[in-house]
């Protein structure tokens, strides 16, 4: 009886999953096939892998189904997924890596350097992707995820279009928060906005401290900004102590995610899923067969293995050069006929999930975003950027 190729995949996919985790990738584990995929077997970001996983996975089978072909890729399990070179010292590397979430940026530069391959880092987004380009190695790293600095570029945007261009901008005083809140100072006041107030940069504050948030509504009452710009996760001790505070009527309270709760005051905020123009069939697709909606980790797996399988149908793949079938500049292509064009030798670009795929090394790619807009009244209104368009 014949095994049904997915199961080969998985099959194959297993057997290095139960090597790896035992130790480190070792000598004893099979050729290095087309792909990589290596994730984290313990920690808070484990959990990510299932939902990469299945995104990987739905490129592959489809790409199987347009062209009668299958990449040969397996699964490494990292017990440190801050340690790749160490764990992958002695196995034979394919020509495309999928580095772990959050896999440090330095090292994973340094890996693709020395190893001479292709790393897609396929959950990528925090805002040292800037920097990326003058990182050892980065012209074999390839970020799959838009970068969230992305969001601010869509709210200083969206509030430019409102003429609300006076504000005041606290954040949760998090690393993350503070490299987002001076990316929104610097392209805010470069198109014409106005920090106002004592501070001459962005306020950090801790939502428990009842006095600093009281000092906020004193200075905010007499200052009278168009907008609160608030840089903080959601559901935190800051966004809750500023939706429960006071405000003048005419402040707009703007957020770096989605406004999920009611004030009496207007609010702004960006919706954290990006996506791209393949969005609504990848959609279909995922949750006819996983039964549940996909969201920016299941589209970056999809995207990361959109491009393995480029890579691979081309049938040019070389040891040293996995993506030389892609092309960021070229006119994105429904995915079945961009892999059809790949096979006839050419170099291409399939229609991204969750971004618009024109990432090239080093530099993410753009994305189509949702600015929502939530009046007192608790109505919404959504307004698409897409940051791609010319």
């Amino acid at each position: 009886m014949t095994t049904p190729s997915h199961l080969r995949i998985w099959r194959g996919a297993g057997v290095a999953a139960a090597v790896i985790g035992s130790q480190s990738l070792v000598a004893a584990l099979p050729q290095p096939g087309n792909a990589l995929m290596l994730l984290p077997s313990e920690g808070a970001i484990a959990g990510l892998g299932d939902g990469l996983r299945r995104g990987f996975l739905l490129a592959q089978d489809q790409a199987r189904i347009c062209t009668n072909q299958q990449t040969d890729w397996s699964i490494g399990w990292l017990s440190d997924h801050r340690d790749i070179a160490n764990q992958l010292r002695h196995r034979s590397l394919p020509p495309v890596v999928l580095a772990p979430p959050a896999a440090p940026l330095v090292p994973s530069g340094l890996l693709a350097q020395e190893r001479q391959r292709q790393l897609l880092l396929p959950l990528q987004r925090g805002i040292s992707l800037q920097q990326l380009a003058s990182r050892p190695g980065s012209d074999r790293l390839w970020p799959v995820s838009a970068s969230r600095s992305l969001e601010i570029d869509v709210l200083v945007k969206a509030l430019l279009e409102q003429n609300n261009k006076r504000f005041m901008l606290v954040t949760d005083g998090t690393a993350d928060q503070l490299q987002l809140a001076d990316r929104f100072l610097e392209t805010m006041e470069n198109q014409g906005g106005s920090l106002i107030g004592l501070d001459d940069g962005p306020r950090s504050l801790n939502g428990d401290n009842a006095k600093a948030l009281e000092r906020l509504a004193l200075d905010v009452d007499w200052f009278r900004p168009q907008a609160l710009v608030v840089m903080t996760t959601n559901n935190s001790p800051l966004m809750q102590a500023v939706l429960n505070e006071s405000w003048p009527q005419t402040l707009t309270l703007v957020w770096n995610v989605a406004p999920r709760y009611a004030s009496l005051q207007p609010q702004l905020g960006v919706a954290e899923a990006n996506r791209g123009p393949g969005w609504e069939p990848f959609s279909r697709s995922f949750e006819q067969r996983y039964g549940y909606t996909p969201g920016t980790v299941e589209a970056s797996g999809y995207d990361a293995g959109q491009l393995v399988a480029l890579s691979v149908i081309s049938g040019q793949q070389q040891p040293t050069d996995g993506m030389n079938s892609f092309d960021p500049d070229a006119k994105a292509l429904p995915y079945c006929a961009a892999l059809r064009r790949a096979a006839a030798g050419e170099s291409v670009k399939p229609t991204g999930a969750g971004s618009n795929l024109d990432l090239k090394a080093a530099t993410p790619p753009t994305a189509i975003l949702d600015v929502i807009q939530k009046a007192p009244d608790g109505v919404e209104t959504r307004t698409s950027y897409d940051l791609g368009a010319s």
